[in-house]
């Protein structure tokens, strides 16, 4: 079973900054929105030439490319950026639906990735970064595209790590416990508080387990 993690932040928090230290020949990334990672030269370690970068914001195509990904024993880190906005393409494409069968379909899709990713080999780690949004008591969670998913689907709830990226203006860090709904095994990390980098989690996560 694959090691999935989620990382939740607002934009510019980190999250995606937090690949830069990772090989880009054991790596690769689904980019649910096409843009330039933020780090340097980091379109020349990930190109469509490197075969280890797929842009998509279709979730069926994401879990056909799970399946392809399964198959690349060289890779042992998966990026899957920006989840959130498979969620908001998979509204835009069925806006013209009527009733409340698109958001369940919607729902739907995004649990089959999640247990898609459980069913990976043993020696990948699954980084699943998105978006948060803070409900009336103040409460973060995953943003999704409106009360009626949340209902259907509590994201966090079907992960055993939750990461929240905290950083701003170059000064990043991750939150692995302490704080809701960040959540890390007992005893893997020794503080609160690490680094952005999926390189140190990477190496937290193959010593626990």
């Amino acid at each position: 079973m694959a090691q999935k993690v989620l990382i939740l932040g607002n934009s510019g928090s980190g999250k995606s900054t937090s690949i830069k230290n990772l090989n880009e020949k054991e790596t690769f990334i689904i980019q649910c929105v096409k843009k330039r990672l933020p780090f340097k030269d980091s379109t020349k370690k990930y190109s469509s030439e490197n075969k280890n970068i797929y842009q998509t914001n279709n979730l069926t195509n994401v879990l056909e490319a799970l399946e392809k990904i399964e198959k690349m024993k060289n890779i042992k880190t998966l990026i899957i950026d920006d989840f959130n906005y498979l969620m908001t393409y998979g509204y835009k494409a069925r806006s013209r639906e009527v009733g409340y069968g698109k958001f369940e379909t919607l729902a739907f899709l995004v649990v089959d990735i999640l247990d898609k990713i459980d069913t990976l080999r043993d020696d990948l780690n699954v980084y699943i970064t998105a978006h948060t949004q803070k409900d009336n008591d103040g409460k973060i969670s995953t943003k999704t595209i409106g009360k009626f998913l949340d209902d259907k689907v509590v994201i966090e709830g079907l992960f055993e790590m939750v990461i929240l990226a905290l950083g701003s203006d170059n000064n990043y860090n991750f939150t692995v416990n302490g704080l809701d709904p960040a959540k890390t095994p007992i005893g893997m990390f020794e503080t609160d508080e690490i680094d952005n980098d999926l390189v140190l989690i990477n190496e937290a996560i193959k010593k626990y387990y």
